[in-house]
């Protein structure tokens, strides 16, 4: 009898990419279930393109008008035989709560959960891992040290122009530096960046940024002092990105979901974390990936990050 379950996952973008790893093992268990995926409408075009979902349901948990009751109505209309939280947030126990004393099977962390898990503090491709080791779907052969598979991906690149490097100005060697948010307190210093960007340029190596929104005001400066940077600040979209890093030089800097999708099918990445959690916790899982750690980050100047990349072929 084929099941139908639902994976829950808002994001953000990392998160869900993380998410795949659990995704690609389910499918791979039971090739001929339902699998269902609740996430936020900015991460649909990317969801919709994996090739592990049967169908995408959206539903924006940021919006001031949102009712768990309600998405709970719609989504026991479905009758999922079970719910998997990979998510395992405040949020997604409240939408838990809001099925009732008749919820679907339901796996998380959230109280009354038939198979609940702590985070322990763990990576969450590991976490996630050790969930369905306890609702019991069978182990898969995902080397789970290089995280999730984006082979799909990258085929969809093709020979697109729009996914090209020469659509964005990019010719020769280019190395993708993806800054973080000024106001972080896992970002690094606005004078590294300056500086790192000035070696990579002055070396005749071409330099693109990358980032969302909240990272246009480290980027402001650089642009100012540095005309040949490319700017892909909240311009080029997940499959831009994917494509570009995988004819990178190397793709360096803050982990987050951009530089995960960067790192993809990149010969190098290169990960910066403010302490030994953080890089426990949001390391990118892809091949050929390291992470540097420096507590507090501040402390990693931009001549040692150089000296690193040298090393590891990323420069």
């Amino acid at each position: 009898m084929r099941t139908k379950t639902l994976i829950i996952c808002f994001g953000p973008l990392g998160r869900l990419l993380n998410a795949f790893c659990a995704s690609a093992r389910l499918r791979e268990a039971f090739p001929e279930d339902q699998l269902v995926l609740l996430t936020d409408p900015a991460l649909v075009g990317l969801a919709t393109k994996s090739p592990w979902f049967d169908d995408i349901i959206s539903a924006d948990l940021a919006a001031a008008d949102t009712n768990f009751s309600t998405l709970a109505k719609v989504l026991k209309k479905s009758k999922f035989d079970k719910i998997i939280d990979l998510e395992r947030s405040d949020r997604t126990a409240n939408l838990f709560a809001s099925f009732g004393l008749f919820a679907p099977k339901f796996a998380g962390s959230a109280s009354r959960a038939k198979w609940s898990i702590n985070e322990d503090n763990q990576h969450p491709v590991d976490a996630d891992d050790r969930l369905l080791d306890i609702i019991g779907v069978p182990p898969s052969k995902v080397d789970l040290s290089v995280g999730p598979d984006f082979s799909w991906l990258l085929r969809l690149a093709g020979k697109t122009p729009s996914l090209q490097p020469e659509y964005f100005g990019l010719k020769g060697d280019y190395i993708l530096l993806n800054l973080g948010r000024l106001d972080s307190n896992d970002g690094w210093p606005a004078a590294a960046y300056q500086t790192l960007a000035g070696h990579i340029l002055n070396s005749n190596t071409m330099l693109a940024i990358t980032g969302g929104i909240k990272a246009r005001d480290l980027a402001r400066p650089l642009l100012r002092n540095y005309p040949k940077i490319k700017d892909l600040c909240a311009r080029a979209d997940p499959f831009q990105l994917t494509a570009l890093g995988a004819k990178a030089k190397g793709v360096v800097g803050i982990a987050d979901g951009i530089l995960h999708l960067c790192g993809a099918g990149a010969g190098r990445c290169i990960s910066l974390h403010g302490s030994a959690a953080n890089a426990k916790q949001t390391g990118i899982r892809v091949p050929n990936a390291m992470s540097i750690i420096s507590e507090p980050l501040e402390n990693l100047s931009a001549d040692d990050l150089l000296k690193a990349m040298k090393m590891f072929g990323a420069f």
